[in-house]
Parts: C-alpha cells; structure tokens; sequence
C-alpha cells in the first residue's frame, strides 16, 4: 500500500520545463535536418577625396549546404560547390560554418566565413567608356577575405520567447512575444591582396598614398536589443520574427601595404549592428523559412581600414524532425543530448 501511494503522489509532482508551455513548444527531443539554400554577399571599398567609391564585389550565386540542430546544439556549413555567378563578373569561390549552444537564457552564435575573387562593380570609375553589356568586368583574383563572428546574449523574457523558435525551428513560438536582450560580440576579419585596389595612376585622386595590401581587425563589444515574433495562422505555424541589436565595442587594427606595415595597431570605440527578419511555416514534422541576417560594422581608422564592413546572408531552407532514441550514455545525459 505504501509503494502503491508513493507512486502515485510522485506521478502528480509538477517538473517545470523552463518555459510557459502555452507560449513556447518545444522539438528539442528531435533531431532536425535541414537542406539550406544561401546567397552571402561581401563587398570591399575606398572612397575618394570627393566622396567618389571605388568598390569590388563577390560574384556568387546561391550556394548549398546542410544543418543540424538537436537539443541544445546546431551546426550549419554551406559552400559555392565550385559554382560562380554570370560569367562577366568573374569567379568567386565561398564556404561558410556555424554552430549556435542555445539554452533557454542564453543564445550562443559564431560563423565563419572565407571568400577569394572579387569584381570591380563600377568600372566606369577607372574606365569612362565600359559597356556593361559587352565588356567583361575587372575581376580579382588575389583578393581574399574572411570573417569570424561570435556574440552571447541574455534573453530578459526566456520563459516566453523562444529565439530557437526564430532561427532554428527546434522550437515554436505557440502566441506572440518578444524579449529585450544583451550580451557580447566579438569579431576577427583578414583582408589579403597582391596590389592595392586602387591602381597606381589613379592614386593622386585619393587622399591617402599608403594603399593598402593587407589588414587585420579585432573587435570586441556589448550590445543590447530588442527581438519579437509574431505567430498566427492555423496551430499558430506561421511566423514572422523581427530582430534589432546594436552595440558599441572597442575595436583595432593593422595594416599592411606592398612596402611593408604602414603603422603600429590602432585601437578606437566604434559601433556594430545586428539585424535579421524571418518569415516562414514551422509544423510538427516539416518546416521551411526565409531570412535575412545583416552585420554592420562601423570604424574609424585614419583611412587605414579597407573593409566597408558589411556582411548579408539571405537563406532559404526546408527541414524536417526526425525522432530519436533516448540517449543511453550516462555522459551525453548529463551534457543534455
């Protein structure tokens, strides 16, 4: 008798999740596969002495990859797959990795992002007669590029909003809500190339002599924002999320010209911004979304910084939810997969 009421009063005993079930629906338990569809762009630049922009841009279609996400983990990699966009542009080559830990109070999210090739987008700068529909735009080769993105932020209101719910679909966000959020980032960019942008007959229109061959960045910040999703529709599949984060960081550099470098590491406060909005279906087994995520970096180094810092992603995915097998090893129990 005693066994038998024991049981009982345990099988009434309340175990809070973690979050209010009637905002938030969880598919932690299932392991997500998701094809992905990418379009990265990146574009670098100079100004000139009357505010004229010298720019070169990737050449890239969308390019391909998988991801997955199970509990508290998520892994992305896309790459170019040797494909390139219209022949005038040139080549440019692209792969991509990312991976988020996001638990119910903190959002982790890091990627990295490696690209070679680049066309000159305005050639009528340096070439007043270019044809864009016959002639063949300047292309470069030796222009390399790379970026290191990671920050963690708070979520205030975890127990209502899900931000898993609006990048990943592990969860769903069941009724509108939104959260007030803050946290760190922290980004490392290279710029590497056999010449200067510029050629060295057009250098006099450019208030600096000293062009730049190569450059490194650092930047590390606080940031806070504000993201909500709005749900609706039947089962509340439909979603849009909306995302503002900006912040202020300390940021330096180093850069490099084909004599050698130019000057020692410059340190200054600048800004950075995050923004992202997505739309899409999240069902109990399938799901699919449209996205854009922006990054914006703002520096001021003397005219010693290349980068128009600028980094879009554009995705369009289609995912499903497979279920698992309850974890045996004691150790993946405790680390929570």
């Amino acid at each position: 008798m005693l066994l038998f009421f024991s049981a009982i009063a345990q099988s009434n005993v309340y175990q809070d999740p973690g979050y209010d079930t009637l905002y938030i629906e969880s598919f932690r338990d299932k392991l997500v596969v998701t094809l992905v569809s990418a379009a990265n762009t990146n574009t670098i630049s100079v100004i000139d002495s009357t505010g004229n922009e010298v720019a070169f841009s990737t050449n890239l279609p969308m390019s391909f990859g998988l991801a997955l996400d199970y509990k508290w983990i998520t892994v992305e990699y896309t790459t170019s797959f040797g494909r390139s966009g219209p022949e005038q542009f040139g080549y440019t080559s692209m792969r991509n990795i990312g991976f988020g830990l996001t638990g119910r109070k903190f959002w982790f999210r890091n990627f990295y992002q490696n690209t070679k090739g680049y066309y000159l987008s305005n050639p009528e700068y340096f070439y007043p007669e270019f044809n864009p529909a016959v002639d063949i735009y300047p292309h470069r080769d030796d222009i390399t590029s790379s970026v290191y993105f990671a920050n963690i932020n708070y979520g205030f209101n975890h127990r209502r909003y899900s931000n898993m719910a609006s990048l990943w679909q592990i969860e769903k966000q069941k009724k509108s809500a939104g959260s007030f959020t803050a946290g760190l980032s922290f980004a490392y960019s290279t710029y590497n190339a056999d010449s200067a942008l510029v050629p060295k007959k057009y250098q006099d229109l450019f208030a600096s002599k000293e062009f730049i061959t190569g450059y490194y960045f650092t930047m590390l910040g606080v940031n806070g924002g504000y993201l909500h999703t709005f749900s609706f529709g039947k089962n509340h599949g439909l979603f849009v999320s909306l995302a503002l984060i900006p912040g202020l960081s300390f940021q330096s550099g180093k850069a490099f010209s084909e004599e050698g470098q130019l000057s020692p590491r410059e340190g200054h406060i600048g800004g950075h911004l995050e923004g992202r909005i997505v739309t899409g279906f999240n069902g109990e087994r399938w799901y699919t979304t449209m996205s854009y995520v922006g990054y914006v970096i703002s520096s001021n180094f003397e005219d010693r910084n290349p980068f128009d810092q600028g980094y879009g992603f554009f995705r369009f995915v289609v995912g499903f939810k497979l279920t698992m097998p309850e974890a045996k090893s004691s150790l993946l129990k405790k680390i929570g997969l």
